[in-house]
């Protein structure tokens, strides 16, 4: 995943906390089952992820207080293992390792290339673990480049293999618990990471000529810079991302939860529009977001 998906400016102490105790389980599972270094690929979309598919499949959530290696002294609330978070462990691992391959495809360089290596194992790892998982991703990637081959012009036609991928993936992890509605929201959160994700990298794939879907739709030799793309294309861009963040909201909506309410509730209301504001008013691709911890009751009673 990629960190469009994060907690609002009016979240509560007690919210991020909950939040934050998803991101820390996913975290020192992953590197309990992975190895340290796989721990870097570990994101906010993945903790909002597991906080949804954990509310979803009516999976009982049970929180400790530990330390890890990045807080060696305090104490923190953490989700405790179960076999859901290392079904998660393992599709965050696969969407790193094929997002590094992809880069690689994309003439990325470097960058990939020594993250790819460094995922090899705990990839394979992965894929021993969740085979559905992995075969729904390497056959949504292959779809995806595919498609940027043909150079095809039109948001949903590209946005739906990304999207498609992220609702089977949701599908797989909930089992008998999906239903239309958990369906449809899957989906929508998968349109709405790749619009984003194709909009932040606007400007860098333009120099590197390299195929995108909003320069697809566009004449590409008008383009100067990301600010005058933006400015130039808002209203059309805006309706693209809003219009698909209110059919996540429509169909959260209509699912029932239980555990994680208040704060899938604000992330899905206010977090996915704050994070296109700050999109279309950024200068340059926007930096991974850093979220602080806040002491919930619950680490202050493990102190």
């Amino acid at each position: 995943m990629f960190g469009y998906i994060v907690p609002p400016k009016n979240v509560t102490p007690a919210e991020l906390g909950v939040f934050n105790a998803f991101y820390c389980g996913l975290c020192i599972r992953t590197g309990k089952l992975m190895g340290q270094m796989a721990r870097l690929t570990v994101n906010y979309d993945m903790a909002f992820l597991s906080a949804l598919v954990h509310d979803l499949k009516n999976q009982e959530v049970k929180v400790e207080q530990r330390t890890c290696i990045v807080s060696p002294i305090k104490k923190k609330s953490v989700i405790s293992q179960n076999e859901l978070m290392d079904r998660l462990v393992a599709v965050n691992i696969m969407l790193s390792y094929y997002k590094a391959e992809d880069g690689i495809v994309d003439g990325d360089g470097l960058k990939y290339k020594l993250a790819k290596k460094s995922l090899f194992k705990a990839y394979q790892a992965s894929r021993d673990a969740f085979a559905q998982a992995d075969e729904i991703i390497c056959n949504g990637y292959a779809k995806l480049r595919s498609l940027e081959q043909s150079s095809v012009v039109g948001l949903d036609r590209m946005s739906d293999a990304f999207a498609r991928m992220m609702q089977d993936l949701v599908t797989l992890l909930i089992g008998d618990k999906a239903d239309e509605n958990s369906v449809r929201l899957a989906y929508n959160i998968g349109k709405y990471v790749y619009l984003m994700d194709a909009l932040d990298d606007i400007d860098e794939d333009f120099k590197a000529k390299r195929y995108n879907p909003f320069l697809a739709l566009t004449i590409s030799e008008n383009f100067k810079s990301r600010q005058q793309f933006f400015n130039d294309n808002r209203q059309f861009i805006e309706f693209a991302l809003n219009s698909t963040v209110n059919r996540v909201i429509e169909c959260f909506n209509l699912l029932t939860f239980t555990q994680s309410y208040d704060l899938l509730r604000k992330i899905v209301y206010y977090g996915l529009r704050e994070k296109v504001c700050e999109l279309l008013a950024s200068k340059s691709k926007l930096k991974k977001p850093i979220i602080k911890a806040t002491a919930s009751s619950a680490d202050k009673k493990g102190e």
